[in-house]
């Protein structure tokens, strides 16, 4: 019958694309990293950045950039780099107080039958002087004369591959946009709602997706986005399992642009690259170790400065909860909080309660940790 359509077509991003679809899409696709990929071409070793550069020149004419990610690389490539050259002196002063936290207690050993204290005072102060040797021998091996070279390649490798920067009315058509779909929480950006460092800034996701979703419907061609984004917003997690792009993301794409819709993580993309280009095949072991260790690092970030903001958001909720609890209970000198209905206030109390036991709560891991790529 006429107008009949296969399930599959009517739900595309519910379904994995096989292996001749993923085949088709790389012959045609256009391939577009966020500002965080190529950055990457700036933290790490020699070979490893020669290989990022590499994979980027063999894409060729497909590698394309919206406006967007090159502002964001431009913002961010000079806290990447003096980010690599403090870390020199952040280390030797985190091993500094270290040894003397460990001196210090060393120190209060009283007699001790077979603890020599001299010498293993001695041993901390050879560490840390071995400690400060390195840093200082890798201080001054910094390739930062490679690193501007590699900026320089990347200036010219994407000169004329990057889309148009958008009028202030196209901006303010979006923000208005952006709000209304941040709010319904329609990927994707919406996780990046509670940013606040510019005017724009939260809409940078939506941003590159509305560039991305122009160039590929002008160029009549579908579009790889390859990101280190691992949030909800552009991620189809289920699980805990990251399943591919949102379904949400492929129908947008297929209705505004006419074309198809991908996305990897960057160390998915390099296993499919070095399958299409073998001459990117040789160190891509060497990458992936350094990608790895790099995300790694990064979740250790993200996670010392959330456990940092529920220590203080606890702090804050424990000093109200004292404060109440000693208003009803009568304690005289509690300065100037101001007891008003005590009905209301036992209401508040058994609130903040609720939300230390919440913010005590063990819970699982927020980082998905693995996903379906066996044909994607």
């Amino acid at each position: 019958m006429a107008g009949l359509m296969p399930m599959r077509d009517r739900f595309p991003g519910w379904y994995p694309k096989r292996p001749e679809e993923i085949a088709k899409l790389w012959d045609s696709a256009i391939f577009v990293p966020d500002a965080n990929v190529l950055l990457h071409c700036l933290r790490h070793t020699t070979v490893v950045r020669d290989e990022l550069l590499r994979i980027f020149e063999v894409l060729g004419d497909a590698l394309w950039i919206p406006y967007q990610v090159g502002l964001e690389f431009q913002r961010n490539k000079l806290d990447v780099e003096f980010g690599a050259l403090d870390a020199y002196d952040a280390l030797i002063k985190d091993q500094e107080a270290i040894v003397e936290k460990a001196r210090d207690r060393l120190r209060q050993v009283r007699a001790h039958p077979t603890i020599d204290v001299p010498k293993e005072l001695s041993a901390l102060d050879m560490f840390l002087a071995d400690f400060r040797g390195r840093m200082e021998t890798a201080r001054a091996a910094h390739p930062s004369s490679e690193i501007d070279g590699v900026v320089e390649r990347l200036t010219k490798l994407l000169g004329n591959r990057i889309g148009d920067k958008w009028r202030p009315d196209q901006l303010a058509a979006l923000k208005k946009e952006g709000e209304d779909r941040y709010a319904k929480k329609i990927p994707p950006g919406y996780k990046d709602i509670k940013k606040d460092a510019g005017e724009f800034d939260k809409f940078g996701d939506l941003i590159i997706w509305k560039e991305m979703i122009t160039k590929a419907k002008a160029d009549k061609r579908p579009a790889i986005f390859i990101s280190d984004d691992a949030k909800e917003d552009w991620w189809w997690i289920h699980r805990g399992r990251k399943m591919g792009p949102r379904p949400e993301l492929i129908e947008e794409f297929r209705a505004e642009a006419g074309q198809d819709f991908h996305i990897y993580e960057f160390s998915q993309f390099l296993r499919f690259a070095a399958q299409r280009f073998p001459e990117i095949k040789a160190n891509l072991e060497k990458v992936e170790e350094s990608l790895l260790a790099d995300e790694e690092a990064r979740r250790r970030q993200v996670d010392a400065a959330a456990a940092s903001d529920l220590d203080a958001r606890l702090r804050s909720l424990e000093d109200e909860r004292d404060q109440i609890i000693s208003v009803l209970s009568g304690t005289p000198g509690v300065g100037t909080f101001v007891a008003g209905d005590r009905a209301a206030m036992r209401a508040r109390l058994e609130e903040l309660n609720r939300e230390i036991k919440d913010a005590t709560q063990p819970r699982g891991s927020d980082h998905p940790n693995s996903e379906r790529s066996d044909t994607n």
